[in-house]
């Protein structure tokens, strides 16, 4: 898979950890922004980062896919996403 590609719904950049929260959550067939995945889900784009983070964390096969965007220059919404608080951690 090319990360980042568009946002089915809205057209935004889907990066790799937005690619995982999709799939933690269910949508195996299209996969969605951050920003998309919190409207759908009625939370803000902090609210809907922190529920499904920990489930990815404790996920294995989510995890090992999270890591592997490793530095803040690979989001490709900066300024429209919570690049501060996905970077902030340090994943293992």
């Amino acid at each position: 898979m090319d990360f980042p590609f568009p946002c089915p719904t809205c057209g935004k950049a889907i990066c790799r950890r937005a690619y995982t929260m999709s799939l933690a959550l269910g949508y195996a067939e299209e996969q969605y922004c951050l920003s998309c995945l919190a409207k759908m889900h009625g939370y803000d784009l902090e609210s809907m980062y922190d529920f499904i983070y920990g489930y990815v964390q404790g996920r294995d096969c989510f995890k090992k896919e999270w890591v592997k965007m490793k530095d803040k220059s690979e989001c490709p919404l900066p300024d429209l996403c919570v690049i501060n608080k996905c970077f902030s951690k340090t994943e293992s």
